[in-house]
Formats: C-alpha cells, sequence, structure tokens
C-alpha cells in the first residue's frame, strides 16, 4: 500500500512539474521510471479491490501521452543540449520510446477487457469474483476506464504521428451510441475524443463528417461550459473548444454544409467575419495561420541525428502542415470555378478558360478536381459518429451546389436540388420549447 500511495503521489508532482516548471532531464527519466512502475502495478492486478476518482484515471492516460509528447519535443532540440546529454540521449533511446508506449496503452487495453466488454453491451463476458478462473477485469470499475480511456489515448498518438486512418480504426469499439457512454463521464475526455477524431477527419479530406463532428460537441459544450468555469480542466476545455472552432471554420470553407446558427455566431465571435471571408475566397495564408494554431503538436516518433546538433522539433509540424496546404492549394481555383457554372445551363470549355485566364488544359483539371472534391466519402452518422472506418459503410454523394459533367468540349451544368430537413427543425424548435418550460417551472414558487 505504502509503495503504491508513493507511486500516485509522485505521478502528481510530475504532473505540477510538467504543469507549472521546466522539467529537467533527471526529472524527465524518473517521470518515465515512475509511469512504468505505475503502469506494471496496474496490470499486475494492484488495484482490483480498491477504486480510483474516474477524473485521475483520465489524468493519468491523458498525462501519459503529455510527458510522451514533450519528451519527443525536447530530444530533437540538441541545438543547446552539452555534449555529455546528447551521449545519454543516444544511449539510451528506450527511454519514452514509441513502441514502448504504444505497448503500454495496448497492453492496458487488452488486459482491462474493455472490448469485450463494450461489445456485450456493457457486461462483463466472465465472472466478476476474483477467485473465479472466469474472472473478469471488465467488471473492476478502475481497469474498465482505464482500458477504455487507453483507447482514446491511442487516438491522440496516431494523429500525433500523423497516421490518420489508424486514429480512427482504434476507435471502432467505443459506446457512440450508449444512452451514457463512458467518454461522457469525464468531460475533458469527450472534448479531446471529438477533438482528435474531428482532427483525424479533416486530414482523410472526409470534411462533411468533420463538421459533424465537431459541431455536435460545440453546441454541447456551449450550453454547459458556465458549469466548468471552477473547474482544473476549464482551461484544457476552453482550449479545445477554440480549437475545434478554427477546424470548423476551414472544413465549412472546404465543403458547401450548413451548420446552426449558434455555431455560426460562436464562429463569427470566435475568427472574425473578415477572416472567415478570407478562408472563403481561398486565402492560403489564412488557411495556413488558422491551421497552424489550431492542430495537434506533431511529433516524429524516431529519434533525431545526434551527429548534427541543431533542433528538428518543427519538422514533424512542418511536415503536416505543407501535406495540408498541398491539398489547400487544390481547392483554391473551386470557389471561383463553382461561381461561373452557377451562371450557366452550358458552357464550352475554351471560354470558361477565357474567364479564369488559363489554359484549356487546366481548365479541364480544375474541372475534374472539382467534381472529385465535391464528392464527399462520408459514412452513414446514425448510431456512431466515428467515420473513414472501413467496414462501417459509406454513402457517396455530391455536395456540390451545382452538378455538372462534360460532354466532348461543353460543359452542361444542372443546379442540385437543395434538401429542407423540416424535422430537424422542428426537433430544436421542440428542444428549445422545454428547455424554456423548465426554465420558468424553476422560477414558480413551490
Amino acid at each position: 500500500a505504502a509503495e503504491s500511495f508513493v507511486m500516485f503521489y509522485k505521478e502528481l508532482v510530475f504532473r505540477h512539474v510538467y504543469g507549472k516548471l521546466q522539467p529537467t532531464l533527471a526529472q524527465r527519466l524518473d517521470a518515465w521510471d515512475n509511469y512504468c512502475d505505475l503502469f506494471n502495478f496496474f496490470l499486475d492486478g494492484g488495484m482490483i479491490g480498491s477504486d480510483l476518482p474516474v477524473a485521475w484515471l483520465w489524468d493519468i492516460t491523458d498525462e501519459f501521452v503529455y510527458q510522451f509528447e514533450e519528451w519527443s519535443t525536447y530530444r530533437a532540440k540538441l541545438k543547446h543540449k552539452s555534449p555529455e546529454e546528447i551521449a545519454y540521449l543516444r544511449d539510451n533511446d528506450h527511454i519514452w520510446n514509441v513502441n514502448t508506449v504504444l505497448q503500454f496503452l495496448h497492453t492496458l487495453v487488452n488486459k482491462s477487457n474493455i472490448c469485450p466488454w463494450l461489445l456485450n453491451n456493457a457486461a462483463p463476458v466472465g465472472s466478476d469474483d476474483p477467485d473465479s478462473e472466469e474472472f473478469d477485469l471488465s467488471s473492476v470499475p478502475v481497469y474498465r476506464y482505464l482500458g477504455y480511456f487507453s483507447i482514446i489515448s491511442l487516438l491522440r498518438i496516431h494523429c500525433l504521428l500523423g497516421d490518420y486512418r489508424l486514429a480512427l480504426m482504434v476507435l471502432q469499439p467505443l459506446d457512440f451510441g450508449a444512452a451514457n457512454p463512458l467518454f461522457s463521464h469525464v468531460s475533458a475526455c469527450h472534448i479531446a475524443l471529438y477533438y482528435y477524431m474531428g482532427f483525424a477527419n479533416l486530414m482523410l479530406r472526409k470534411y462533411e463528417t468533420a463538421v459533424a463532428v465537431f459541431s455536435s460537441t460545440l453546441l454541447q459544450f456551449g450550453r454547459i461550459k458556465q458549469f466548468h468555469t471552477r473547474s482544473y480542466q476549464f482551461d484544457q476545455i476552453n482550449k479545445r473548444n477554440d480549437q475545434m472552432l478554427s477546424l470548423l471554420a476551414i472544413c465549412l470553407a472546404l465543403t458547401l454544409v450548413s451548420v446552426d446558427e449558434s455555431i455560426a455566431s460562436m464562429l463569427a465571435e470566435k475568427l472574425t467575419p473578415d477572416r472567415l471571408a478570407k478562408l472563403a475566397r481561398g486565402d492560403a495564408s489564412t488557411f495556413s495561420e488558422v491551421f497552424a494554431k489550431a492542430c495537434p503538436k506533431f511529433i516524429s516518433p524516431a529519434p533525431p541525428d545526434y551527429d548534427v546538433v541543431a533542433d528538428s522539433h518543427l519538422d514533424a509540424p512542418a511536415l503536416q502542415i505543407k501535406l495540408f496546404m498541398s491539398e489547400i492549394r487544390q481547392h483554391l481555383l473551386l470557389p471561383q470555378i463553382r461561381s461561373y457554372l452557377r451562371l450557366y445551363t452550358a458552357i464550352e470549355i475554351p471560354k470558361l478558360a477565357s474567364f479564369m485566364a488559363l489554359s484549356e488544359r487546366d481548365t479541364r483539371a480544375h474541372l475534374m478536381c472539382l467534381k472529385q472534391k465535391s464528392v464527399a466519402n462520408a459514412a452513414e452518422l446514425a448510431a456512431s459518429p466515428v467515420v473513414g472506418v472501413e467496414g462501417r459503410g459509406r454513402a457517396d454523394r455530391a455536395n456540390a451546389e451545382v452538378h455538372f459533367y462534360i460532354d466532348g468540349n461543353v460543359v452542361q451544368i444542372s443546379e442540385a436540388q437543395k434538401e429542407t430537413h423540416h424535422g430537424e427543425f422542428f426537433m430544436a424548435q421542440i428542444e428549445r420549447l422545454e428547455r424554456m418550460c423548465e426554465g420558468m417551472e424553476k422560477l414558480l414558487p413551490a
């Protein structure tokens, strides 16, 4: 008991050091050793018969990934390190090694038996008796939550490493369709899950799906944010909220999807109408600036070249921004083409090329690009917002305002029918009326 107390106390101490101070190399090593001891303690069944607050379990896994992220950045800054420090880093590559970090999280997921628990409708598949041969660790709340939060930590790490498809695949077992999903028990966990899930969809060019993920979270936390002002998690929640607004603005500039009026007002307040207008016009510098502020702090899984004494911690973020901007450059002329096509029912390619001051070959290429970009590969969002995962079903549909096809040297255009969602409007008004009635009932004397 005394040893476990010391491990948990050290975890709090190192979390304070990372949050308020600048940790030294020795403190980073001690924090790693303590996490190894703590996770091995969990894996050896040390918490069977004990309990911990759910928020603390989330903080443990979240801080683990944060310290790994910080170590990767620290290790890549060689310019101001002494030769002894560089030699130590070179000889101790096992410290905060990406394979070991991933192995810990995967082992916690497997040991907790959380995936069978989720697939069995939130019930253990074995016995809840620790003395039974069929004892199921998912019957112990500590292990159930620890395994669940480890899945979300894997999502975060894969996003930091730039593997967005794998990031979404690890979310397949989660209980998005449940009435009270486990991720909703900790607000910081909830918003982190939807931030990284939305970001992964954005980077996979599934902008319509990313809009749905970001919008649902922003609406929910917009209603409850006032209740978190005294929470220690408030700053983190507020930061994620601002990042999601910025990423949502990028998605809306790249796809023709409408959002709720309250979301539109949040966007105008966060980014100002001028910046939103620049995004809509395809201003490359504005896209780069907004993306750089809202994206995660990407890291490289490999150690730097210790023979080159230079800082390389910005290489990974620069690569991801470069990949994102290459996609944006393909979008720059699309709004202009779309605006011309809306004016005609048929237009010859040479005429359209003259309007855009491009060659006929480039114009035809941009038209094909517009056709390809306007088809959204969006998964069904009925029970689960986990999208982009193979095997979940996919609905390909054009979301452009105009439909067109090229017949020889002529572009034939037909205006798309806009879908009207009367049901969503009435449901929103009913929910609003119910909230008003509840508020009025509270004002009435008992």
